[in-house]
């Protein structure tokens, strides 16, 4: 994406041009920065996605190795943030069935900042949780008992 103006102005997120393949800037109005002079601002922006927490010398390695070329001495490179989950909570609950028996009720709360869904995050979670515990299991029936146990409890939080 890109931005071209001429101060003073206040700079926010929905003022970049992106391109037209389906990039929507979750907060338009998050603050950039303020020209308080008639002065002529530019400025380019890599988009990528990914996980997790990139450090700006992973970034500027990842920009030299990729692009054969190095950074021009205007480029900033930063720190790169992909957490879409802004808060995840849980609560267990004890509750009685109509036969008397005690049981416990899993309660979920997840935020996002809007790029994803709480149902989807919890999907992508237990992928990578029966990513991570596949290993650990010979049986080759595990996938498919994995794979419906997911479909099952996906299913269950659409209920």
């Amino acid at each position: 994406g890109f931005l071209s103006v001429q101060g003073p102005v206040i700079i926010t997120a929905g003022m970049f041009r992106l391109p037209k393949n389906g990039l929507k800037i979750i907060n338009p109005n998050q603050y950039i920065c303020t020209i308080i002079d008639n002065s002529n601002f530019h400025l380019e922006i890599d988009i990528e996605n990914g996980k997790g927490y990139q450090l700006a010398d992973e970034n500027r390695k990842k920009i030299i190795n990729e692009k054969f070329i190095s950074t021009k001495p205007s480029t900033l490179v930063l720190d790169s943030i992909f957490f879409p989950i802004k808060k995840a909570n849980y609560k267990i609950k004890l509750i009685h069935d109509t036969r008397g028996n005690i049981k416990e009720s899993l309660n979920l709360e997840i935020i996002t900042n809007g790029s994803i869904s709480p149902k989807r995050s919890i999907q992508e979670s237990l992928k990578i949780l029966i990513n991570l515990f596949c290993p650990l299991f010979i049986n080759p029936n595990f996938l498919v008992a994995s794979s419906e146990l997911s479909r099952k409890l996906y299913n269950n939080l659409n209920e």
